[in-house]
């Protein structure tokens, strides 16, 4: 018969203070502890794992929806920049420009009936500092004519007229202008 041999590597029930009969009971207890808080820390690793992914997909879906609306806005904003600009550039204009309402009422009240302006052109001549206007009328009659041009010389605000054209066509019952008015002074804005 064969015999069986047994290893045991618990120390002997004779021998607990023997080096290997400490060590092997000290591993196995310390090792334990070590084993189970390894266990706990992996355990609660891959379960936070759960709420980090959920933590993540709620972030990346905040992100997608601020970046639609992001995208959304854009174009209003670029509209809006330029209007911004725009109304920027209108007012520094404005400021710049001066008032022409005094001498369109001087041109309306030189013009008698029967006139029509066709069109009219107010502008500031760089050189002279003086406003010209430039327009092209319309008379049905020509006592009208020579009332406006009588009226424009003896206008108190024309520093000068100058005909351009007088023209009347042979099948048509009007007379087509095109003259050019230079104001006596530049009118200061208030």
């Amino acid at each position: 018969m064969a015999i069986k041999k047994e290893l045991s590597l618990l120390p002997d029930s004779d021998n607990p203070n023997s080096f290997n009969a400490r060590f092997i009971k000290w591993a196995t207890t310390v090792g334990r502890w070590v084993m189970t808080l390894t266990e706990l820390i992996v355990i609660s690793a891959f379960l936070s794992r759960f709420w980090l992914d959920r933590k993540n997909s709620d972030l990346s879906d905040l992100i997608r929806q601020k970046q639609a609306i992001l995208e959304s806005t854009q174009e209003f904003e670029s509209e809006f920049l330029s209007l911004q600009k725009r109304l920027t550039f209108i007012k520094s204009s404005y400021s710049q420009t001066q008032d022409y309402s005094s001498k369109i009422n001087s041109l309306v009240s030189s013009t008698p009936q029967g006139l029509i302006y066709q069109d009219l052109s107010i502008l500031v001549n760089p050189i002279t500092k003086k406003i010209n206007a430039n327009a092209n009328i319309t008379a049905f009659s020509e006592d009208s004519v020579i009332d406006f041009i009588s009226n424009l010389m003896s206008n108190s605000d024309i520093e000068n007229v100058k005909i351009n054209q007088i023209e009347k066509k042979p099948k048509e019952n009007n007379y087509t202008i095109s003259l050019s008015v230079i104001f006596k002074n530049l009118a200061k804005k208030t």
